[in-house]
């Protein structure tokens, strides 16, 4: 009968030698594994938490705060040149004081130095800005900082994306007011969503006070409102486009009634055309 009561020498022996890697050494271990881009910021000088907060500011950038710990994620991130590590560098070099960053300190002030996603514009060591955020915490006993350790991810490449669907955007804008004929987007609540200069000077109100304005309330008194409104509600419930003249309206005026995806439901797009226009249109 076997006696297991005593581990084997091979057990015992690797026993030992996981009892001598320490915790620390566990934790790099863990950070060097990781994918995602891990820091910890110590300061040659505590930070004195009692004072103003434009003085805490002044202290993060200026109380010698140097790279305690940082991943090779981290390191990839910012580019760090080859043979070198960022523990070596001065954290000013890819966290300078720049208003993006002033404003990144400041909300963690107005947080404890707890918060989430934190944005800030960082610079990595081939030159380029890097828009990042951070998930942050920090060390902090009797009212003084100690260091703060966090998970930065990049978010230029969104940002990029973004600023690409805004320029877009202003530019669809500035189309739709160009038009000569007016346009309105109605959602489907019936509000007025978009309006372009023409079809706010049709309406005889200003652009800016028809936006989120009723189409209803806003119809001038020669509109066939009734049938304009039946027209809407028809290619709301069919999704189709519908082209109508409307008895007693303006000679030669021809009102196009367009679905689209509008948030909440199917909004309608509205244009009135020059008959001549609508002709060709069709």
């Amino acid at each position: 009968m076997s006696n297991d009561s005593h581990p084997s020498p091979l057990h015992s022996g690797a026993r030992r030698a996981a009892d001598e890697f320490s915790d620390v050494d566990v934790l790099r271990g863990m950070l060097g594994a990781s994918n995602d881009a891990c820091w910890c910021m110590e300061f040659g000088t505590p930070v004195d938490l009692t004072l103003s907060d434009d003085d805490v500011t002044r202290q993060i950038f200026g109380n010698d705060p140097y790279w305690r710990l940082c991943n090779a994620a981290m390191e990839r991130l910012y580019q760090v040149p080859a043979g070198q590590t960022l523990s070596e560098r001065p954290v000013r070099e890819i966290f300078p004081e720049n208003d993006s960053n002033l404003e990144f300190v400041r909300n963690l002030i107005a947080n404890g130095f707890e918060v989430d996603a934190a944005p800030a514009l960082d610079r990595g060591y081939d030159g380029v800005e890097v828009y990042v955020e951070n998930d942050v915490r920090a060390h902090i006993a009797e009212g003084m900082l100690y260091r703060m350790f966090g998970v930065v991810r990049n978010v230029g490449k969104h940002r990029r994306r973004e600023r690409a669907l805004e320029d877009r955007l202003d530019a669809l804008q500035s189309m739709i007011w160009a038009i000569p004929t007016p346009f309105l987007a109605v959602d489907a609540a019936g509000e007025i969503e978009v309006v372009n200069a023409a079809g706010a000077h049709c309406l005889g109100v200003a652009p800016e006070a028809l936006l989120g304005q009723s189409f209803d309330s806003v119809l001038p008194a020669a509109a066939p409102r009734a049938d304009v409104l039946e027209a809407m509600s028809k290619v709301r419930t069919l999704a189709i486009p519908i082209t109508e003249r409307f008895a007693g309206a303006v000679v030669g005026e021809v009102w196009q009634f367009t679905p689209y995806e509008a948030s909440g439901g199917t909004g309608c797009l509205v244009m009135i055309l020059p008959e001549m226009v609508a002709e060709v249109r069709s």
